[in-house]
């Protein structure tokens, strides 16, 4: 009987031992305590105050969460060498873990801001009768959006202690940076499987903790439509509120990109047109990948979202909404290795050796987020809509064509748009699965970086911001127009 596989489980018994582990562990837990905090104070002011200017600060304070963390690691490691003329804080632990809180505290303020929105503003108003602010923000609002709390920091937790282009970047060794490299450069296969299956099983029991909130949570939702949430009036402290969040776009996206700006430019367009003619080969590809795997992640959205509004409480429903939320929480370093064990055989070979496999991954990975957004969507369709087509004889085909699809229109257009730009910038798993011979534009971009030079690093990673932010630009004015075009769209819905 064959044994070595024991000899493999205590090689990684003896990584662990080193603290690599509990390295990561404590970087995630940190980057979820402190996106969690701040996500509770933007989204409390974002969602719960009459703050000027909060629709504005609520487009604007996404933007870190739709462009790849890697391009917000080159942008503070210039900006610490403009500002002090060393990097060596960024280049650290404490520098990944600045990196990455900026990167998710968007996602936290959308859970916590949807929570509050969903509270009933009577159980506010009927606190305020009797004690002041403070008691009512204390002993109501904080312990009815504890389920989001709790959701946030999960989320940030998984997505903190998956995330593999930060810490490689600047250079800091943690769990998927060593599994990578087992698997990668060593070969090691065994170790790096077993590490992966810790990972794994960390994750999943995160989820399994807070499954309740987590496999039906709002916060996917595009619009709330029929919230009636309570809304403070700020008065004064509207100047404070709005210097905090003005404060913090300027930190965390302006500054940052103006530095990046500042690098590519200051020696002239040489480099600017370098980066572009060196990543010019790869935009093509990247967008017909990207744009594959959308239509094919809104595609699975639907088909479930729509089976879960028609099969609310079977068995098949819950196993999907599981497969679906386990799948998007496998660090995607780990779903890349799964995925070149499953697809490396003879008979797949037509699948493994082609861009294909990327398609799959991007599928398997984002199709969590346009099933929720799409479910969320569905449930805020009044019953008595197709209650009423049915009676009048309308088939199924024609209610979806003709009065569901209208409805969850932006739903389906902000699905495709999440998807195509969590696909073009995805790394972890792109970099593990693409073959020999094909150009991708993070994968290049991220070897590149290895030994250009800062200006040509900053220009490349400019490029790439410039494409995103532009594409999220279309996308966000198409779908404008496109609701304001479509007459059976209404907000009172």
């Amino acid at each position: 009987m064959d044994f070595s596989f024991l000899t493999h489980a205590a090689e990684s018994l003896n990584e662990l031992r080193s603290g690599l582990l509990l390295k990561s562990i404590v970087i995630a837990s940190a980057v979820g305590i402190l996106s969690t905090v701040f996500g509770i104070l933007i989204g409390f002011l974002i969602y719960k105050t009459d703050l000027r200017y909060r629709n504005f600060f609520k487009i604007a304070l996404l933007i870190p969460l739709f462009i790849s963390p890697y391009i917000w690691a080159v942008a503070w490691k210039d900006l610490f060498f403009l500002l002090v003329g060393n990097t060596d804080f960024i280049y650290s632990d404490y520098g990944v873990v600045l990196v990455l809180t900026t990167v998710f505290t968007p996602l936290s303020f959308l859970i916590i801001g949807s929570a509050l929105l969903n509270i009933d503003s009577a159980l506010e108003e009927s606190g305020l009768m009797i004690t002041e602010f403070k008691n009512v923000l204390i002993k109501i609002t904080l312990p009815l959006i504890k389920p989001a709390v709790y959701g946030s920091f999960i989320l940030v937790f998984i997505f903190s202690i998956s995330e593999f282009s930060v810490p490689a970047f600047l250079g800091v060794e943690v769990f998927t940076t060593e599994i990578f490299k087992q698997f990668s450069a060593f070969y090691n296969h065994s170790v790096a499987i077993l590490q992966s299956l810790l990972l794994v099983v960390i994750c999943v029991l995160l989820l399994l903790s807070e499954r309740k909130y987590l496999s039906g949570a709002p916060f996917l939702s595009i619009g709330n439509k029929g919230t009636k949430s309570k809304i403070y009036r700020f008065g004064t402290g509207n100047y404070y509120g709005i210097l905090f969040l003005a404060v913090w776009f300027v930190v965390t996206s302006l500054l940052p990109v103006a530095v990046l700006t500042v690098q590519s430019f200051h020696k002239g367009t040489e480099f600017i047109f370098k980066a572009n003619e060196m990543l010019g080969s790869t935009f093509a590809v990247s967008f017909g990948l990207a744009a594959s795997g959308a239509m094919l992640i809104v595609f699975i959205g639907f088909a479930g979202a729509f089976y879960s509004l028609v099969k609310r409480e079977s068995a098949l429903k819950k196993a999907f909404d599981w497969s679906l939320l386990i799948t998007f929480a496998i660090p995607s370093i780990i779903l890349g290795i799964s995925l070149i064990k499953f697809y490396n055989r003879p008979y797949l070979n037509f699948i493994y050796s082609s861009l294909g496999i990327i398609i799959i991954g991007y599928t398997g990975k984002f199709s969590f987020i346009s099933y929720k957004i799409i479910e969320n969507s569905l449930r805020q369709i009044p019953p008595a809509f197709l209650e009423s087509a049915r009676l009048q004889g309308i088939k199924p085909f024609s209610q979806v064509k003709n009065i569901i699809l209208p409805l969850i229109l932006p739903s389906i257009l902000a699905s495709f748009v999440i998807g195509f730009v969590f696909s073009i910038e995805e790394l972890g798993m792109t970099i593990m699965l693409y073959p020999p011979g094909s150009e991708i534009l993070p994968i290049k971009v991220f070897t590149l970086m290895a030994n250009a030079p800062k200006e040509l690093t900053a220009s490349m990673t400019l490029i790439v911001f410039s494409i995103t932010l532009f594409t999220l630009l279309i996308f966000y004015f198409l779908i404008g127009f496109l609701i304001r075009r479509n007459k059976f769209y209404d907000d009172r819905i």
